[in-house]
């Protein structure tokens, strides 16, 4: 329904554009003075005048369709990445849920302390430690 209406509306745009172009291109409707827009100088009639102001309208109507249609491609493009998601989050936590019935908890070793205590946060944490298997391996 929207889209016949959208038609009914462009046809009549056009129709009134044409009939304003038409109705105002004689001797009589000659610009008394000339402008320049982008140091092009028109002298016209009103109706060219008219003509011109209806093809810069179509083109910044087509413009904004432009980035209307992008942000919404984006926008449906986000959705679905979002969607995938959750449903890939939701697979994953039945996962975890079925092999938590079928497993065994698995023991934790207990830590043997040496008397020597670390910090919660230090500097030597964050940086690469050597492998020890590659030192073993020389």
């Amino acid at each position: 329904m929207l889209i016949i209406l959208g038609l009914v509306v462009a046809v009549a745009a056009v129709a009134a554009g044409v009939a304003g172009v038409a109705a105002n291109t004689s001797d009589v409707n000659r610009l008394t003075s000339d402008f320049s827009v982008f140091d092009y100088h028109f002298a016209g009639t009103t109706g060219e005048l008219f003509l011109i102001g209806i093809l810069v309208g179509v083109v910044g109507g087509l413009g904004v369709g432009l980035v209307s249609a992008g942000a919404w491609r984006s926008t449906r493009r986000g959705l679905t990445t979002r969607r995938e998601l959750r449903e890939s989050r939701r697979e994953m936590a039945a996962v975890q849920r079925d092999l938590a019935k079928t497993k065994e908890p698995v023991k934790k070793p207990v830590p043997t302390t040496t008397g020597k205590r670390e910090s919660a946060w230090s500097v030597s944490r964050l940086l690469r430690k050597p492998d020890k298997s590659a030192a073993a391996a020389k």
